[in-house]
This record gives structure tokens, C-alpha cells and sequence, in this order.
């Protein structure tokens, strides 16, 4: 005997995306679908894959406050599940918690949510009891409560057993902590899998028996959420350890990338250099949409044209020129400039004349802390601007050898040209 499901959690449906498409109408609507647009996949892949039931781990909505299209939208696909005979097991977690749901959401046929005290539903197929899938919901936003602690088989189990918890096993993180719990809270109950949801980057907690696995978010929603998105396929079968297979579904990515355009002269060329940097992606899908922190860096003629006022800006505008008319479509949302003059460091410092006289200064106040610390308390003091006094204070030891690194490639550049 062997069942097969699809393990999701954290849809965050609606989620605003704010100031990312704050000033771009075209980019707000491509936003604006993305996470329903994953959830939509998600279905698809039940259905294409021929699941037994989808279960999704909490935080199905990014708000309690929930749209009537949201909601609309989030039947939609459940009902295509349900038309294919394709049970949905779900509970609530911190950003959709029971009490915000309306009464006048009405769920189609097999669709089954989880109460506020642990509740066991029992999948059939063909008339014979296959799974058992326990799960709690969220009553409110924050629960500080150990609720994997409240998971106990029943005395007569089903062939499989399978947890659905949203909470927050070990370290928090970026999130909150709620519902903490540790490996060894749910190790003691012989569930197959445990189907946790909360945190955002997919996670195989454990491997073994039980197994247990955060899927992540199906739909990145910042640069802090980069990478492939997606769920997991999982099969079991009697007496052995779940395989599970990771499906890519978002339809947006989020990603950094540092580009070196050493050797470059010829500002026209930069356009070339950003597809070029797309393979080194990891798990790069050259079919879905991509938004952009693009670092630029190295040894370039095009260094000082780059670090004007308003260089970055400009250049992120021209790349984005007609890429929302694109489908996949690229957009850059921030460009640093961290590149050096095409400058030979060593032939200069053999010099006598005022550029190696330049570089030793430099290099002191790098390499001297208390000489560095002095020189910004002679600058801060120099200072008009309070909100610059405010960050010359609350520089740490890196962003200051940071500052005098860039300001030593500054004058170089504008000594050598001049």
C-alpha cells in the first residue's frame, strides 16, 4: 500500500509586495497574481501527478483582513480539486488564524480544515481507509504555545499517519517564534511525515523516519526570499522512508547576482553582460520571470561614469525599458556599483610622485584602526549635515575600512585622469 500527496504551506495569497511595485502600475500587476499564480500550479500538479490529497501547512493568506477576490480566487482552485476527486487538508497559522476566516466562506466537497484542538481526518480510497492526517490551527495571530506537544496517534491508526503543524522548530530566524517545538518533541509519536509550514525557505529537518520538512514559500516575495520556490511531492510506502521531489512553481524569482565587467570600456556593452550572468543562478529556469539586485564589479574603464549621481538610476532604467511587455520578463530593481578603476595598484605604489604618496595614506588608514577612528572624528566635526554625523557614529569597523576603500578608489580615479 502506498499513498502520494503534494506538501505546500505559507501561499500568502495577496500579499501586497510593497514597495517593489509602489511606483510601476505594469510591474504591480504582474505582482500582484504572482502567489495565486503558484497556488495554481500547485493545483496542477496534483492533478497532473495524480495526487491522493494536497495538504497545505498554514498561512494561506498574507493577511487576516482577506479580500472577497481573494477569497473567491482561493475557492476557485480548491473546487478544481474537488471536481477531481482530490481531498485538501489545511490548517491555519499566524497570518490567517481561525478567527479571521468569514462564516460565509463555504468550502466545496473535500476540503478539510483544521480546529483549534488537534483533529484527525481519515482519507478512503476506493472504499478503504489509507491515511490519517492530524493537524491544529492558529485560534489567534500569536501562539507561544508548544502545540506539537498536543500530537497523539489515535489507538487504532490508519495505515499512514501524517502531521500538519505550522510552527517553529529550533531558532526562529527572520520569523516569528511561534508555536516553538524541538526534533525531539515530535520524534516520540510514529507519524510518517511531519508537514510543517512557517518558515520560508524550504528545509528537510530530518530524513529519517519520521521525516520532516519545511517546503518554504511556493512564490518568493523579497530579495530575502531568493532561490528556487516551490512543494513537495511525497510518496510513501508501507515500512519505508518517504520520497519526496521538489517541484519549482513560483512564477516570479527574486535573485542577487554579482556581475564583473573587468575590461569593459564601452557602456553598451553592459546590457550583454546581465543574461550572460543568469547561469551561474542555481537551479536557473530560464521560464520565469526574474526581479534583480544586480552588484556590478571589478577593474573598468567605465568606473568613474558609473559612481556619477544618477548613473546606477539611469542605467536601471534602460535595461527595464519594454521588459514588462516580455513574457518571462527581467527586471532590475537595484544596482550597486562596487567596481575600481582599471588601475595597476602595485605600479603605482612603486611610484614617487603623488598618486603612491596617496595609496600609503590610504593604506594606513586601513590597515590602522585608531588613525581611522580619529579621521572620522575629525570629518564628523567638519560635518554640517546631522544626518550624516549620525551614520559617521554608528559606523562599525567593516563599513568604515569600507568607506575609506571607496574613497581611496574615488580620488586614484579622479588623480590618474586629471
Amino acid at each position: 500500500m502506498k499513498i502520494r500527496f503534494i506538501h505546500t504551506a505559507d501561499l500568502h495569497l495577496e500579499t501586497p509586495f510593497k514597495g517593489l511595485s509602489d511606483n510601476n502600475e505594469g510591474l504591480a500587476n504582474k505582482l500582484k497574481d504572482a502567489t495565486f499564480n503558484a497556488f495554481r500550479n500547485i493545483v496542477n500538479v496534483c492533478i497532473s501527478r495524480r495526487v491522493d490529497f494536497l495538504v497545505i501547512a498554514g498561512d494561506i493568506f498574507d493577511n487576516e483582513i482577506k479580500s472577497i477576490q481573494a477569497q473567491l480566487r482561493f475557492i476557485s482552485e480548491l473546487k478544481r480539486l474537488s471536481d477531481h476527486h482530490i481531498p485538501v487538508y489545511f490548517n491555519c497559522g499566524n497570518h490567517d488564524f481561525l478567527d479571521s476566516w468569514s462564516p460565509s466562506l463555504h468550502m466545496p466537497p473535500g476540503i478539510y480544515r483544521f480546529g483549534k484542538n488537534l483533529e484527525c481526518f481519515t482519507y478512503q480510497r476506493d472504499g478503504m481507509v489509507i491515511a490519517d492526517i492530524y493537524g491544529i490551527s492558529f485560534a489567534k495571530k500569536e501562539v507561544k504555545e508548544n502545540l506539537a506537544s498536543r500530537y497523539k496517534m489515535g489507538d487504532h491508526p490508519s495505515p499512514f499517519s501524517i502531521a500538519v503543524l505550522h510552527g517553529t522548530i529550533g531558532p526562529a530566524g527572520a520569523h516569528h517564534n511561534y508555536a516553538p517545538f524541538e526534533l525531539g518533541d515530535i520524534r516520540s509519536e510514529s507519524f510518517d511525515y511531519w508537514a510543517l509550514g512557517h518558515i520560508h525557505n524550504k528545509s528537510i529537518v530530518y530524513d529519517a523516519h519520521p521525516m520532516v520538512i519545511y517546503p518554504g514559500n511556493p512564490q518568493g516575495r523579497d530579495f530575502g526570499e531568493t532561490g528556487a520556490k516551490g512543494c513537495f511531492l511525497v510518496d510513501i510506502e508501507g515500512g519505508q522512508i518517504p520520497q519526496i521531489e521538489f517541484i519549482p512553481v513560483q512564477t516570479i524569482r527574486f535573485e542577487k547576482i554579482a556581475i564583473d565587467i573587468s575590461g569593459i570600456d564601452d557602456i553598451t556593452l553592459i546590457s550583454q553582460k546581465v543574461p550572460e550572468a543568469f547561469p551561474s543562478i542555481e537551479d536557473y529556469d530560464a521560464t520565469v520571470s526574474i526581479i534583480l539586485r544586480i552588484r556590478f564589479t571589478g577593474r573598468t574603464g567605465l568606473h568613474a561614469q558609473l559612481n556619477k549621481p544618477g548613473a546606477s538610476e539611469d542605467l536601471r532604467n534602460a535595461l527595464n525599458e519594454d521588459q514588462l511587455t516580455e513574457d518571462p520578463f527581467l527586471w532590475v530593481a537595484q544596482i550597486d556599483i562596487d567596481t575600481r578603476p582599471d588601475i595597476n595598484l602595485d605600479e603605482i605604489s612603486q611610484g614617487n610622485d603623488f598618486p603612491a604618496e596617496a595609496l600609503q595614506v590610504f593604506d594606513h588608514y586601513s590597515e590602522d584602526g585608531n588613525s581611522r577612528k580619529d579621521l572620522l572624528k575629525k570629518i564628523e566635526a567638519e560635518m554640517l549635515s546631522a544626518p550624516i554625523k549620525k551614520e559617521l557614529v554608528a559606523l562599525g569597523s567593516g563599513d568604515e575600512k569600507e568607506l575609506i576603500e571607496k574613497a581611496k578608489w574615488l580620488i586614484l580615479d579622479q588623480i590618474l585622469t586629471q
